[in-house]
């Protein structure tokens, strides 16, 4: 499902309406998708979760990492400025 789809489902099909956190969460739940989903493909994350996990999600996958290339957050800029009429 594309971003437009589901920041749609997000707010139960009424963008309008959807405030400032709503948006941020928004923004958060897709960043922590994307960590979630990059941490699992990546071969060299550690299996257990603790401080070693944290470090190393943090070194590699970090907010700042999202926002300087990856292609879902390109979509959430793209999305933004129209955010209350998709």
């Amino acid at each position: 499902m594309n971003v437009k789809k589901r920041w749609v489902a997000y707010c139960s099909g009424n963008t309008r309406d959807a405030t400032e956190d709503d948006w941020n969460n928004f923004v958060l739940k897709t960043y922590l998708n994307w960590r979630k989903q990059a941490l699992d493909l990546d071969t060299n994350t550690a299996t257990e979760a603790g401080k070693t996990l944290t470090e190393y999600a943090q070194a590699h996958y970090s907010f700042t990492k999202f926002t300087e290339g990856a292609e879902i957050y390109q979509e959430l800029v793209d999305l933004e400025e129209k955010r209350h009429h998709a």
